[in-house]
């Protein structure tokens, strides 16, 4: 058997990857340190972003690939690697139909902030019963790829969990496997090349070699919405063995009230360090932020980091009102029925019933009377939105520049309200890539042999701000294509010139973390 593709992580970007090299005839190894596989992709909730889709087509919407090139760059400051971005934007409806065609239905479309036009894709919410978040549904979907490829030729792929990877090795020129330590015990696992979709760091705090402490030390006190495994460790290794990196100093903040960009304060547990992360489709849908005085002070559509630093400025920590934030300072988020049915009750129920985010107020008024909020003060700042929902206003947008506006909040209808807060959500810095996912080597001025990374764990594709959807579009498009480029590699005679010779310089290198 040929020797096999090692991938590491086992989110959306390391799931993609194994499918494309297996299809490419590779043997393949997953490794992954947790329990199951899934990361934090299996987490979103907002979609996978994507132009001139069938979807897309199907309800009427004009979409180019200059349009979502434009947004993406406009989005990231112009910091980001076009290269990257035209291979994101080109590769995007590839991306859909290939989850589509392993049984995802992304039949559905949000309007999300910073995209010029719906183009987001989420699996459309049932009328009854149990909602399915997109990031679970999509990584359900090529778990069960997964099995089937395990179920039809036995030995083409050996899944690790549990197991821990501690560094890279390399033989000559190439990287062509890693050290790992699973039940306590330490081995050498070997391939022909190495794929590192391990994420991002943004829950790497501790002082001893933090990413975030040597990055993002204005940040630490955050509260974050990522899992513990968020470490870094792609990062830390390939930084190890020369890899550049790029961005380190660009880490997203979660600040609205439903989407990747927002994070909602549990009523139960204000100051819990780790928050869960609000659908930015909420907001798509229609939902508005207010501040304690109960003034709308941004665009909800806007960028994240845009709204982020709205509700530093315009929002104080709330005391009382649904257990408070924990000091931290919050907006709060209005939801009325009418968004609540574009949304799909039973995603929504799920915050209100379940999680209990939400809490129902009979109107306006007695949202007022529990708050506090000067009822003159909130009417008069409803019935200004509710102008631009029914066309009576002079101007076509706000005076946030917000031009889209779903649904209208009546005074006497009920409202749903919850906390949100800003939050460390998603890292944009990471391993420098080409456009084939391989990993530049900073002191050879070109990529390593071998070496490839997709997802969080590189940067350059987001620049200073990530857009909505385009962390899923991310992971599948360079998963797939670092799968297919390392399926391709061999050196199998190169290698066998090396038996009986004495190691050069450079050959059987073991770097750990």
């Amino acid at each position: 058997m040929a020797d096999p593709v090692i991938i590491v992580g086992g989110g959306l970007a390391g799931l993609s990857a194994t499918i494309e090299a297996l299809e490419g005839g590779a043997k393949v190894i997953l490794i992954d340190s947790e329990k199951s596989l899934g990361g934090n992709s299996a987490k979103a909730s907002s979609g996978i972003s994507a132009c001139n889709t069938e979807t897309q087509r199907k309800l009427g919407i004009e979409d180019s690939r200059d349009k979502f090139f434009g947004d993406t760059m406009s989005a990231g400051d112009r910091e980001n690697d076009p290269v990257l971005v035209n291979v994101l934007v080109d590769e995007s409806t590839d991306a859909v139909e290939f989850l589509e065609n392993n049984g995802v239905d992304l039949g559905d479309i949000n309007l999300c902030g910073g995209h010029s036009v719906p183009r987001t894709h989420w699996i459309p919410s049932p009328k009854e019963g149990k909602p399915k978040p997109v990031g679970f549904g999509i990584i359900s979907a090529l778990k069960d790829k997964v099995n089937q490829f395990n179920a039809s030729d036995p030995g083409k792929l050996e899944i690790l969990l549990e197991t821990k990877v501690v560094g890279l090795t390399s033989w000559n020129e190439y990287i062509t496997g890693v050290n790992v330590i699973t039940g306590g015990k330490k081995r050498e696992v070997e391939g022909k090349a190495v794929i590192l979709t391990t994420g991002g760091f943004s829950a790497d705090v501790k002082e001893d070699h933090s990413l975030m402490q040597e990055f993002a030390p204005d940040k630490l006190s955050l509260p974050t919405t990522n899992g513990a495994f968020a470490r870094g460790d792609g990062v830390k290794m390939a930084r190890a063995m020369g890899a550049e990196l790029i961005g380190m100093n660009k880490v997203q903040l979660i600040t609205l009230v439903k989407v990747h960009p927002t994070a909602f304060i549990d009523p139960a547990d204000p100051g819990a360090g780790t928050k869960f992360l609000a659908a930015e489709a909420l907001r798509g849908k229609g939902a508005i932020l207010i501040n304690s005085k109960g003034l709308r002070f941004g665009n909800e559509l806007g960028r994240r980091d845009y709204l982020t630093g709205r509700i530093q400025k315009e929002c104080q920590p709330i005391e009382k009102l649904q257990g408070g934030s924990a000091g931290l300072p919050a907006a709060l988020m209005l939801f009325n029925d009418e968004a609540a049915d574009s949304f799909g009750r039973p995603g929504f129920n799920f915050y209100y019933m379940i999680k209990k985010f939400f809490v129902k107020y009979d109107n306006a008024e007695a949202l007022s009377k529990s708050t506090g909020i000067d009822y003159s003060v909130l009417s008069k700042t409803l019935t200004a939105y509710n102008d631009f929902v029914v066309g009576k206003a002079d101007k076509k947008k706000d005076q946030f520049d917000k031009s889209t506006f779903p649904v209208a909040f009546p005074l006497d209808k009920p409202l749903y309200v919850a906390l949100v807060t800003p939050a460390i959500h998603y890292t944009m810095g990471g391993l420098k890539i080409d456009k084939n996912a391989e990993v530049f080597n900073e002191f050879m001025a070109k990529p390593f042999k071998g070496l490839f990374a997709a997802g969080e764990v590189t940067g350059g594709v987001h620049g200073s701000n990530r857009l909505a959807g385009n962390s899923l579009l991310e992971c599948v498009v360079f998963g797939r294509i670092a799968g297919r480029s390392a399926a391709k590699i061999d050196y199998s005679n190169e290698k066998s010139s090396f038996v009986g010779k004495p190691p050069i310089e450079g050959t059987a290198k073991h770097q750990e973390l």
